[in-house]
């Protein structure tokens, strides 16, 4: 090979890698505007995105807490943990807020499942709502006592988990 022929190798990767960083760009912009766009229509709809978590929570202090403590992701086993109720007993919780809802995705990395709430959940404000925020502080109160009793007592789930 020719000094001439690398030159000319060097030249079209640079065209090929130019044009890869405008794709790039154009993606990273693409997803920009769709990200705004989901954004405006969950602010629209915020009323109905309340009205909706308000049925799938219910009263329910473990589910309300799922919500909250899936803002960042969060380990299935840690969640759990964390709730105080049994593993094998989290899909029951999860369920309503998995799938076509779409306000927590499930995760698989290797063989753990981590959770995250939706962006929509922060948007609405959800941790400021009233029923939920009160439902929170149950839940923590609920925890807190728990700490208090003797370590041979197990801890209580929600009696209208589904």
């Amino acid at each position: 090979m020719s000094e001439n022929d690398d030159e000319e190798k060097d030249d079209v990767l640079k065209i090929i890698y130019g044009k890869l960083q405008d794709v790039d760009n154009k993606l990273e912009r693409i997803k920009s505007d769709t990200h705004n766009l989901s954004r405006i229509a969950s602010l629209s709809n915020s009323e109905i995105i309340k009205q909706e978590l308000r049925k799938l929570v219910g009263r329910s202090k473990v589910k309300a807490a799922i919500l909250h403590l899936t803002k960042d992701e969060i380990k299935a086993g840690d969640l759990a943990n964390i709730l105080g109720i049994n593993p094998a007993n989290l899909g029951m919780y999860m369920k309503p807020f998995l799938g076509n809802k779409g306000y927590i995705a499930a995760m698989e990395k290797g063989r753990e499942r981590y959770f995250q709430r939706s962006e929509l959940v922060d948007l609405i404000g959800f941790e400021s709502i009233e029923e939920f925020a009160t439902l929170l502080k149950a839940w923590e109160q609920s925890k807190q006592a728990e700490t208090d009793k003797p370590t041979d007592s197990s801890p209580q789930e929600d009696k209208d988990a589904s």
